[in-house]
């Protein structure tokens, strides 16, 4: 108490010392005589003022320091050692560790046919090109990643003669160029799906997704169904059939729904597990573009920082380990979960562009799965052509990653086949399970195409199961 009691007189006798010293010097030079009321406000008021102005502020800063005392209400029966707790959060933590087996990918993209053709595309660079049938507000031909030799006539004409209300989607330029998209990949998907329920002999459980572009939430969901169902014909009755369609506003919520597949199918004691995941979305039609161009989101030559309309398609083949190893699918791979997260603001913003969330996101995942950074020699990522996205992705990376070559081993799948959300990761996905195929080793997807969410996924060879052994007796 007493060192700071004279710390405060010390200061103040030296505030007035200053104070007397500053004004008296003044008056002098200017040889000016004071009077009453100036003595007393120069050499009484101000140094007064300048102590208890001190003191004030002094006051209210010790008071900020001191830490507020938080009352915990007491609550009836609440133990700290809850097991129920305990349990739950053991649980989350084993099934933050699950994995499930994809089989086979099947792709069409403005790259070609099939991966291998989108990503042979990818590595030699090739880049969307101008479409003379779509004109921006200049006249000048829109850019876009549109699938060459389409048949979009042919499918008009067989929504034209179905029945109500399929045939109202014939007018629908979007849809069409989507089901036109989606019907090889479904014709693909369905001939190895059929070879694995046949190679299954018991019944398995299927479960068929289709993720629904934004655009197509106004269609009746029911004909949509039957339109999926007639096309897989699948064989034989015994196995359990689902279908939904699930609503993905962009490509983070696509793979919330692959993750789901993965949780479920986990959780399930039968382990004999099949999922078929489709999709397939067009932005390469007029209203779309239209749309874009007031949004103020269409690439040209002015707004190069702008997206790239695309079109394509995916289906992604999975199924569960062990059904994977009782069959003996040597080409399948295994897939983690999804860590997901959200910028705090978008990318364009403004400012200083960090892949630091990225970094914690693949950080945290391969502690999970037990990758080694060295293991990881190829990423995909679902962006484009843009900067600021290519930039952030990179610097995500980080030092872990420097054996990695930024333009051969982190190809940028949107920069070839354009703006394919909510697809765009499944993609993605399918080129890192031909990665995977290829070198023996693992891959990370990377989800950064949206300008805050971002997901993260591990692409690894499937590991050999366990052998289990039933007694004799």
């Amino acid at each position: 108490m007493w060192p700071s009691l004279f710390k405060v007189l010390g200061g103040s006798l030296l505030t007035f010392a200053l104070v007397w010293a500053l004004v008296l010097g003044w008056w002098q030079s200017n040889d000016h005589q004071p009077g009453k009321l100036e003595i007393g406000l120069y050499l009484a008021a101000l140094p007064l003022a300048l102590v208890g102005g001190y003191l004030l502020l002094r006051g209210f800063i010790d008071h900020l320091k001191t830490p507020v005392a938080i009352q915990n209400a007491e609550v009836p029966g609440a133990h700290d050692d809850d097991p129920l707790a305990a349990a739950s959060d053991r649980t989350a933590a084993a099934e933050r560790a699950f994995t499930f087996g994809l089989v086979d990918a099947f792709v069409l993209t403005a790259g070609g046919v099939s991966v291998d053709d989108t990503l042979a595309a990818v590595d030699s660079g090739k880049r969307p090109e101008p479409v003379t049938r779509l004109l921006d507000d200049s006249g000048f031909p829109v850019f876009a990643a549109e699938v060459a030799e389409l048949d979009v006539a042919a499918m008009i004409e067989h929504f034209s003669d179905a029945a109500e209300p399929l045939r109202q989607l014939s007018s629908s330029e979007q849809a069409m160029r989507g089901f036109s998209l989606l019907d090889p990949v479904i014709e693909a998907s369905r001939d190895r799906l059929q070879n694995i329920l046949e190679l299954a002999g018991e019944p398995v459980r299927l479960h068929v997704v289709w993720i629904v572009p934004p655009g197509w939430r106004a269609f009746d969901p029911s004909s949509l169904k039957s339109w999926l169902q007639m096309r897989l014909s699948l064989v034989p009755e015994q196995n359990s059939l689902e279908l939904s369609l699930v609503s993905a506003a962009d490509e983070i919520d696509a793979l919330r729904a692959l993750d789901e597949i993965t949780l479920h199918g986990n959780r399930a004691p039968s382990h004999r597990d099949v999922a078929l995941l489709l999709g397939a979305v067009s932005s390469v039609d007029e209203l779309t573009v239209e749309e874009w161009a007031n949004a103020r989101r269409l690439f040209s030559a002015q707004h190069q920082e702008r997206q790239i309309p695309g079109e394509g398609a995916v289906a992604l083949l999975l199924a569960c380990p062990p059904l994977i190893a009782e069959l003996e699918l040597d080409d399948s791979i295994a897939i983690s979960r999804l860590s997901v997260a959200s910028r705090d603001k978008p990318v364009d913003a403004g400012g200083r562009v960090t892949g630091k969330l990225i970094d914690q996101l693949i950080t945290g995942l391969l502690d999970v799965t037990g990758i080694a950074p060295s293991s990881i020699k190829s990423v995909m990522l679902t962006t484009d052509h843009r900067a600021n996205y290519l930039a952030e992705a990179l610097e995500g990376l980080g030092q872990s990653f420097e054996h990695l070559d930024p333009i051969k081993d982190c190809p940028a799948i949107g920069a070839t086949v354009g703006e394919l959300s909510p697809i765009s990761g499944f993609v993605a996905l399918a080129c890192a399970r031909a990665r995977v195929l290829a070198t023996g080793e693992s891959a990370l997807c990377i989800s950064n195409q949206h300008p805050r969410d971002r997901g993260v996924l591990v692409a690894m060879p499937m590991s050999p199961q366990p052998v289990i052994e039933t007694s004799s007796n």
